[in-house]
């Protein structure tokens, strides 16, 4: 039972505007919000323009919805000005614009009526800018002007929409993204459906049925499917295509034109606008967005939860939202997408489809249900109210009740700060969920990213802060660290925990200047600076280890290692202290979620799972299979992850390419499911040049794989040597090869390895082990001294 126990703070007043409530994207979604049994909030809308077709729905769900009818100059300044009154009598806690009309004039009319707790609503992508009115045009001009002063918060759709905008001039350190929400029991596979829609078709034979659910519009380029589709129906007769949503019907004159041309007239349906399409899409094998341009298009979430195989061009989110389950083409090309859909339609039917229908569900389950969506706009409206509380209410701040007794005061608060979301979520989101267990009001600080809204839906109050990636420029470096101290200036928290190397040197410095009590840093690794082999002076490692010294010279801190090389580096430096020294062996692992199981029949099968940087040996990789290429065992490479653009240590993406074509190494891109990957292989590989702990070795072992891995600090220090696996010289493609090639073909000697790595996992590596060791330290650091 954790120290401190959570007491729910009263539902917030959330008043809403909004342009319009036609048939939209933006008025669906805010239905969808609204409407959701677990909203716990109080809701009104109020409308710019009319009651529009979502109005009276809203009315039966019990919100109330204001129309202000604004149809011209005049009418707007009376609608305004009404709109005012409006906000002055109902005294939200919290005002939610959607769309560029009612961000501006909402937000400021807001403002002006005292609310200051504003967030803004960007619904689209913004990439089809260019081909709206000019008034659309100023409009987004100004409000980019004006996002410094109006809004508190600025919700984006899709992280693409969110990267235009900023470009455009939106302030980015007010920017997050919080993806649409998607009620899975309205999308779901249904093979009853499924058989009696294809009856109605008329298709109950062998036919491949390809689908898309989209308007009649230049931007969802039909003419680019339709290329496509006669491409591909050339060389697959059984193709057959079905196209619903508004116009999409045979009395529009140039979607007929365009059928007709690509001779396809007997190939295509059209079914115009439809209300049961959650129905008709299980009648689709594969749906295939064509557009050139969105923002995040709710069509592939709807389709994947409705076990559905997608296609998309990469536009927008598109590709974001189908991850590694389905296949991205390139916009505007007709051959690209017809090839995509060529290999979309040959793993019909496959294990391999089948498992891609599986995780695309599973991913928009976790990534965008309702409820994900739900519970990460209750955080930041909470985290609104909080900070700018409203004046006919107390602060709505949670409270908590130490052992039951009857005193209540803050909780103790411990701030992350992580570069990257996504890093956060797979490497200290139990941690996170530890102390919150007991009883810290958890704040995480990161860059934006795509996976803010998760951190969100665990209850978790987030900050972005800018911080850049490559370092080579001065000036973006101090204003990380001016950021920083700023956010510890208004969040003030009582313990921080920084992760990787620019959180570290750059929050440490800026946790001295603001005063934080307490401050420990993670020393995952110290990177290659630290791993060069050059002799004499360096200067780049003089100058890192001055940044160290600054960084973690607080008088109360404590300095985390994952291994006793990187320990001895930095006390041999004089960096740190005995006294600061925390020995913790890596992140943790689940050992529920990856569980070790016997090996799978067949070839034996080699597996890296990482980040394709050079300094992860992925190199070393690919050229050891080329040297075991047609190894009378048989054996697999797999190699899993894809280029990162924003590191300079990475791979191209042509070489990338290039090891596709070559075959050597297959190459599976990223992928979610990890557990299972491992247990479907032999033999887990990773070449590194230096590691805190590498992650994905405790992962491996835990699944009961044997591991050949690097003499290298943190990859060495992850296996037991010799027993649960094999370590290599680094930068030897050689010894790696003959390493895994040993193993290959020794089955007894491999499993006995394997069978040392789950009881490795369990003794050292346990997550419970690894939390309670963490939140023992920020108890220990936040007791007043």
């Amino acid at each position: 039972m954790s120290d401190y126990q959570y007491v729910n703070p009263d539902p917030l007043h959330v008043v809403h505007i909004i342009t319009g409530l036609g048939q939209g994207g933006a008025e669906t979604v805010l239905h969808r919000l609204l409407t959701a049994d677990i909203q716990s909030d109080r809701h009104c809308v109020i409308s710019l323009g009319g009651e529009g077709v979502f109005g009276p729905r809203l009315r039966e769900a019990g919100i109330a919805v204001y129309a202000l009818n604004i149809k011209s100059p005049i009418g707007a300044a009376k609608g305004l000005w009404r709109l005012h009154r409006l906000l002055r009598h109902l005294r939200p806690d919290v005002v939610q614009t959607w769309m560029y009309h009612a961000d501006l004039f909402g937000g400021v009319v807001a403002r002006l009526a005292g609310v200051k707790a504003v967030a803004w609503g960007i619904r689209n992508s913004g990439a089809d800018l260019h081909k709206t009115s000019r008034s659309a045009k100023a409009l987004a001009w100004l409000c980019a002007r004006v996002s410094r002063l109006v809004p508190a918060v600025i919700v984006a759709c899709a992280e693409n929409a969110a990267q235009r905008h900023q470009k455009w001039g939106y302030r980015a350190d007010r920017m997050l993204v919080i993806p649409n929400g998607y009620d899975l029991t309205r999308w779901q596979p249904d093979l009853a459906a499924r058989a009696a829609v294809r009856n109605e078709w008329g298709w109950t034979g062998d036919e491949s049925v390809i689908g898309s659910v989209a308007r009649w519009n230049p931007l969802k380029d039909h003419a680019n499917l339709l290329a496509a589709f006669a491409l591909s129906a050339q060389h697959d007769p059984a193709l057959r295509c079905v196209l619903i949503g508004p116009d999409m019907d045979a009395s529009n004159t140039e979607l007929m034109t365009l059928i007709t041309r690509h001779g396809v007239v007997d190939k295509v349906k059209l079914l115009g606008r439809r209300e049961d399409v959650p129905r008709l899409m299980n009648g689709l094998d594969v749906h295939v967005l064509s557009s050139l341009a969105e923002g995040f298009p709710n069509v592939v979430a709807e389709a994947m939860a409705s076990g559905v195989a997608c296609v998309v061009t990469d536009v927008g989110d598109a590709a974001r939202i189908v991850g590694d389950t389905g296949w991205v083409a390139a916009p505007q090309n007709p051959l690209a997408l017809s090839q995509a859909l060529d290999q979309a339609a040959a793993h019909l039917g496959t294990e391999d489809m089948e498992q891609r229908l599986r995780a695309g569900r599973e991913r928009v389950g976790k990534l965008f249900s309702l409820e994900a969506m739900v519970n990460a706009y209750h955080v930041v409206w909470r985290r609104l109210a909080a900070d700018y509380p409203a004046a006919n209410r107390a602060t709505p701040r949670p409270s908590y009740a130490h052992d039951g007794q009857a005193g209540v005061g803050r909780a103790p608060r411990l701030l992350f700060v992580v570069n990257n979301p996504a890093f956060f979520l797979s490497h200290r989101l139990p941690l996170a969920l530890g102390a919150q267990e007991a009883g810290f009001d958890v704040h995480v600080a990161t860059m934006a990213g795509a996976s803010v809204p998760e951190i969100l839906s665990h209850g978790l109050v987030h900050h972005i802060v800018p911080m850049s990636r490559s370092g080579k420029n001065p000036v973006e470096e101090v204003q990380s660290i001016y950021a920083i101290w700023k956010l510890l200036r208004r969040v003030r928290p009582d313990v921080m925990h920084a992760v990787t190397i620019k959180p570290v040197l750059y929050g440490g410095i800026a946790a001295r200047l603001a005063g934080v009590p307490a401050y420990i840093a993670a020393i995952s690794g110290l990177g290659f600076v630290f791993s060069k082999r050059d002799g004499g002076f360096d200067f780049l490692r003089s100058a890192a280890t001055v940044l160290y010294r600054l960084a973690l010279g607080h008088p109360n801190s404590r300095v985390i290692f994952q291994n006793a090389n990187d320990r001895d580096v930095l006390q041999d430096a004089k960096v740190v202290r005995a006294g600061q020294v925390v020995l913790i062996r890596g992140s943790g692992v689940d050992l529920d979620a990856f569980q070790a199981t016997p090996e799978p029949e067949g070839p034996p099968v080699a597996i890296m799972a990482a980040r394709l940087l050079q300094d992860k040996g992925v190199m070393e990789f690919v050229e050891a299979a080329r040297l075991t290429a047609g190894h009378a065992s048989g054996l697999r490479w797999l190699l899993v992850g894809s280029p990162d653009p924003g590191n300079p240590a990475s791979i191209s993406q042509g070489e990338f390419d290039r090891w596709s074509k070559e075959g050597v190494v297959e190459c599976l891109g990223e992928r979610s499911d990890i557990a299972a990957l491992y247990q479907r292989s032999h033999i887990a590989v990773l070449p590194s040049y230096r590691e805190g702990l590498p992650k994905s070795l405790v992962e491996a072992a835990a699944c009961g794989r044997a591991v050949v891995t690097t003499d290298v600090p943190g990859c060495r220090d992850a296996i037991e040597p010799g027993v649960s696996g094999l370590l290599v010289p680094a930068h030897n493609a050689r010894a790696l090869a003959d390493a895994v090639v040993s193993l290959a073909s020794d089955d007894a000697l491999r499993r006995r390895m394997g069978e040392a790595g789950r009881l490795l996992a369990e003794q050292e590596f346990d997550i419970h082990k690894i939390v309670q060791k963490h939140v023992d330290l920020y108890l220990q650091l936040s007791r007043p001294a």
